[in-house]
């Protein structure tokens, strides 16, 4: 995975651990974050990605969002009047792959709960479970076999 695709990968995967560690039940009036990270996808925020005052650090985030998208990592849902991206949907083998690659730095409980909190996340939790299980598994036994 390219240096920009990780950043922009770790930027989605702490939107959905945040996700998972709001208490929805205490917002009274849903906004327009929880209701579109629930129902279309992780918002598509660079900005707020990047430093404000860093351009390139957003137009890099951007490209890189442009390229995943041509590999299919990524497919992106659009506003109804013009062709700009309003959310991202990760596909699975790119979380699994960013996951594995952020290790201890991802709290897993909220990174699954946030999954399970969303319409277009939760059919997606058990594949990605099992198969971060696997790798860590493979992953002690190789460690075993070499001392």
């Amino acid at each position: 995975m390219k240096r920009n695709h990780f950043e922009l990968a770790s930027q989605l995967v702490a939107e959905i651990e945040v996700f998972g560690d709001l208490e929805i039940a205490t917002f009274g009036i849903p906004t327009s974050w929880l209701t579109g990270m629930r129902r279309h996808g992780i918002p598509f925020t660079p900005t707020q990605w990047a430093d404000p005052h860093d351009a390139r650090k957003k137009m890099r985030l951007i490209r890189a969002s442009q390229q995943l998208f041509d590999l299919g990592h990524l497919h992106r849902l659009t506003r109804s009047r013009n062709d700009r991206t309003s959310h991202i949907l990760p596909a699975h083998e790119f979380l699994i792959e960013t996951v594995q690659k952020l290790g201890a730095e991802v709290h897993r409980p909220s990174f699954y709960n946030g999954l399970r909190k969303t319409d277009w996340g939760r059919g997606m939790i058990a594949d990605i479970q099992s198969r971060l299980n696997e790798k860590r598994i493979d992953t002690a036994n190789t460690n075993e076999r070499n001392r």
